[in-house]
């Protein structure tokens, strides 16, 4: 399973790193090149790969923008960090451990960002310290990661009435 975090600052990699250090978790840093571009991937031992890479394109390019449900105009976005999961016995921990460095990304960065499953559901946003949920993802965050929401501000996502 793919996810996707979009963030509208650009950080150089050290930070994620840092990041994923602190957990302790036994990770494999490669840095690549590709069509300019550099991908900074983190192995992590188990079955979760996070991969860093900033949008080159100037904000004013359409593909300097994501459209996404919890806004009326695009968001505007420089870095991304995708997350790819293995479906094995471990599925259920890296699924975990996503959110949790997903979190920690937005509140130590002071960013914003969409955080959405790359079939193009959404799950949230996140905007001044407040994260707004997809209903179904809150309900499903509740259930199985409670702890998540206990020191967060946030609010369900509904849509604007025409």
């Amino acid at each position: 399973m793919e996810y996707s975090l979009r963030l509208n600052g650009k950080q150089d990699a050290l930070w994620l790193e840092k990041l994923i250090e602190s957990k302790n978790f036994e990770v494999n840093y490669i840095t690549r090149e590709y069509n300019s571009l550099f991908l900074h991937e983190f192995v992590l031992s188990g079955g979760l790969k996070i991969t860093a890479y900033d949008n080159n394109f100037p904000p004013d390019h359409p593909a300097a923008s994501y459209e996404t449900m919890f806004q009326e105009e695009d968001f505007i976005y420089q870095k991304t960090i995708s997350y790819e999961l293995e479906n094995n016995q471990q599925y259920e921990l890296w699924y975990k451990t996503m959110y949790e460095i997903s979190f920690a990304i937005l509140e130590s960065l002071k960013v914003n960002g969409v955080f959405y499953h790359t079939s193009g559901e959404e799950i949230f946003f996140f905007e001044n310290g407040k994260y707004t949920f997809n209903g179904t993802y809150l309900e499903l965050l509740q259930t199985h990661y409670g702890e998540f929401l206990e020191n967060i501000e946030y609010s369900v996502f509904t849509k604007p009435h025409n």
